[in-house]
């Protein structure tokens, strides 16, 4: 058995293949090593497994946000041997998983817009250039925690449209002690950022939010694009929530900027198993 994982900064999506055919997938929380350490991870993963399957795993291929080689994804190896005893263990950062799911074996640019947001140059088998995504109080451009951090500044420091305001008030009432406790004491605040996403889809009618949505996929273009040597040569392609919800916005943003669009995915997952199944 073999099982494949794409670990982001909310969730982690598991798929299990058997005889090299797909047996069942499984979401669980998101494992980041920054935030959590291998007895934390054991016991968030374990029950989420059964005991048949814990000792049939003989390869797992990780891919997780926080993943540093030969640093912080010790952790997480420690974490998956110990609940798949039997397991050989390859872990790799996320951004190396976007790009065998997006581009295979080929050349070109691959693009994370999800709860945070990141880029790489990958030559096909490798990423040969990294423009550093620095977290989402430094970066994350466009991606969920980004819009979310936008759109709460914007709304208490009174640069809401009126007519959107009520609205606001209404479905979110948003309370500025609860709000500022979440961001700065409780744990995760990207992910209590980016759960504002869910708000922004519902109104994206709303020519504030469109053009909320557009400043931040300009923002992410400018900033972890355009960046690369000869990036108008290469396929851009991207993977994450944002980018495949808002898939008609991040196009038009493409499209004013000459941006080479290739693939607009919403889960690696998928192409993650071609990717390992041809190899």
């Amino acid at each position: 058995m073999i099982l494949i994982a794409d670990s982001g900064s909310s969730k982690t999506d598991w798929l299990l293949l058997k005889d090299n055919q797909p047996s069942g997938t499984i979401e669980t929380p998101g494992i980041n090593p920054y935030f959590r350490n291998t007895d934390e991870i054991v016991q968030k993963l374990s029950p989420c497994f059964p005991e048949e399957t814990k000792s049939q795993v003989t390869d797992i291929y990780f891919y997780g946000a926080g993943c540093i080689k030969n640093a912080s994804d010790i952790t997480v190896i420690q974490a998956l041997k110990s609940i798949f005893p039997l397991a050989k263990v390859e872990v790799e950062d996320d951004m190396l998983g976007a790009a065998r799911a997006l581009l295979g074996k080929q050349a070109g640019i691959a693009c994370i817009i999800g709860t945070g947001s990141n880029s790489c140059k990958y030559d096909g088998e490798k990423i040969t250039d990294k423009v550093p995504t620095l977290g989402f109080i430094l970066g994350d451009e466009g991606g969920g925690a980004y819009l979310g951090r936008i759109f709460l500044n914007n709304y208490f420091k009174r640069a809401i449209p009126p007519d959107l305001t009520s609205i606001i008030d209404e479905e979110l009432k948003l309370e500025m002690p609860k709000v500022l406790a979440a961001v700065y004491r409780e744990e995760y605040p990207n992910r209590y950022l980016a759960g504002f996403s869910k708000f922004i889809t519902k109104n994206i009618g709303h020519p504030y939010f469109k053009e909320l949505v557009k400043s931040g996929f300009e923002a992410f273009i400018t900033n972890n694009v355009e960046r690369y040597e000869n990036y108008r040569e290469l396929p851009v392609n991207f993977v994450g929530s944002i980018a495949f919800h808002y898939k008609n916005i991040l196009l038009e943003v493409a499209d004013e900027r000459k941006i080479n669009t290739g693939k607009i995915l919403h889960k690696p997952i998928d192409g993650l198993m071609e990717y390992h199944l041809s190899k």
